[in-house]
């Protein structure tokens, strides 16, 4: 028997070989060429990776096709498409673990609100791009702003905001994209709520705030970041509450972690964005394991695999007193990175990565998680995060070298 693992994140994130190697098992990891150094393939039964893994789609192929050699007894996918795709790989071969169903109730935008909606809960009004009219006649009834994205994607992949009449003609005359969504535009600050699902039970919650808008990578100088909030306040208490009532209705699979985001309007109101039953990206993982010794994703693993976990039972565990973390992904400018004049950072912040190379071309960020270096950091207020995180921001705009 085996473990297959479809990868598409640093091994910072999971040292799966370390987290598994005890269990004297077959690992086989199925992993993108961007993170394929990462690994030792000498520490893997079967060891591939492959370019455009996201939709490439011989990753599934190698996976059908070393199933009869392998036998494996769990399927392992943390990103967001290794999700759907490690929940198609167990329906056909039988393997416990997070159905297709399960898997698509979480991933299109369109079904998790129709499920939401059909049971009360607040969504933006929104409705499925099947061809032109269907956004004419949306932007005809609610007005701009709205709101565009691709049904299945994450990290605000391809979501644009169209404000004007301009913009709109715009993207009609280059032609509306099929498998897309069409919401409202929400007034409000954005809020992401993260936790653990274990034997079916709800025992972890984390709410936090973002510090910008998951769109601000399209601003050049801005970056992506959140902090964890006081468990106890109020609108984390109504945050927490929410979320359970859409887990209730989504048929979560019996172990998973789950990241939703809220929109909290100016009069009060807390509306959906979206859920996904996976950990949240960037560093929302380091920054839930530093302020409460959580670490989600090898949680997950642990769960699905039958092993203990390190989760508090009987209850959540609260941020620790007075100390608050929080994460910003400090996004690439188009051009030419030359390095980092100097590492300057303050004493609060607690990690941090640079991903580039001096001499490497970008054009850019793709996505809200598309980031060349990030920090965590440490604070005692939410308003202190929030300087602390806008100064790491500012020190590595003005410290770093572009041509």
């Amino acid at each position: 028997m085996s473990i297959l693992i479809l990868n598409r994140v640093s091994r910072d994130l999971a040292p799966y070989e370390d987290w598994l190697n005890h269990l004297n098992e077959d690992l086989i990891l199925l992993t993108s060429d961007e993170y394929a150094e990462d690994f030792t393939p000498s520490n893997f039964a079967y060891f591939e990776s492959f370019s455009n893994y996201s939709y490439n789609s011989n990753v599934e192929l190698r996976a059908i096709e070393l199933f009869d050699r392998y036998k494996y007894r769990a399927i392992i996918g943390l990103s967001e498409r290794d999700v759907l795709r490690a929940a198609y790989l167990r329906d056909r071969f039988g393997i416990e673990g997070q159905t297709w169903d399960s898997a698509w109730n979480f991933r299109s935008k369109i079904k998790m609100k129709d499920l939401a909606v059909s049971h009360g809960l607040p969504c933006p009004p929104y409705r499925e791009i099947i061809h032109s009219f269907d956004l004419l006649e949306f932007v005809e009834k609610h007005k701009l702003p709205v709101v565009i994205k691709p049904i299945d994607s994450a990290g605000s992949v391809g979501t644009t905001v169209i404000e004007t009449q301009e913009q709109l003609e715009n993207l009609l005359m280059e032609g509306v994209p099929h498998n897309w969504e069409v919401e409202k535009f929400v007034e409000g600050d954005l809020y992401h709520v993260d936790g653990f699902i274990y034997h079916g039970e709800l025992i972890f919650t984390s709410c936090s705030k973002y510090v910008e808008s998951c769109l601000s990578f399209h601003e050049e100088g801005k970056f992506t970041g959140s902090y964890i909030l006081d468990q106890n306040t109020e609108l984390s208490k109504r945050l927490s509450d929410r979320v359970t009532k859409h887990l209730r209705i989504m048929a979560p699979p019996e172990h998973t972690p789950f990241h939703a985001e809220f929109f909290h309007t100016p009069d009060d109101q807390i509306i959906l964005c979206e859920i996904a039953s996976r950990t949240g990206g960037g560093r929302v993982n380091i920054q839930i394991d530093q302020s409460f010794g959580v670490n989600l994703n090898k949680s997950w693993i642990y769960a699905q695999l039958g092993l203990a976990l390190e989760l508090p039972a009987g209850g959540r565990k609260q941020v620790k007193p007075h100390v608050l973390t929080g994460s910003a992904l400090l996004p690439p400018k188009k051009g030419t990175f030359q390095g980092f004049r100097a590492e300057v950072w303050p004493d609060y912040v607690t990690e941090y990565r640079l991903l580039a190379e001096q001499g490497e071309q970008f054009n850019g960020p793709k996505s809200s998680v598309d980031h060349m270096a990030s920090v965590v950091v440490v604070a005692s207020t939410e308003q202190e995060m929030e300087d602390r995180l806008h100064e790491c921001n500012r020190l590595f705009q003005e410290h770093s070298i572009w041509t």
